[in-house]
């Protein structure tokens, strides 16, 4: 079973085999992060609504962090893969 879409992993397996590990280890990083600010984000929320504040403004920065940190992951899962299965 492959996580990675056909064309996807078409483009992915031109790229250099050490650029490919530079990237999916950068793009893991990113994921980390934007998962640790998605985890603060979600802290600031409660703590807002526990003084009373309402955490709706919130809302879009949670959006955008989830949805780049998903991204980065699939970004560094499909470099990291392409490194580990074209040992050159």
């Amino acid at each position: 079973m492959n996580i990675v879409p056909t064309r996807v992993q078409d483009q992915i397996s031109q790229v250099d085999r050490t650029y490919s590990l530079v990237i999916g280890i950068s793009a893991g990083i990113a994921a980390l992060w934007s998962f640790y600010r998605v985890f603060w984000l979600i802290y600031t929320a409660a703590t807002f609504s526990s003084v009373g504040w309402s955490p709706v403004s919130l809302v879009f920065p949670l959006v955008l962090w989830s949805v780049f940190a998903l991204g980065a992951a699939f970004v560094s899962a499909a470099f990291l893969l392409r490194y580990a299965k074209n040992p050159e």
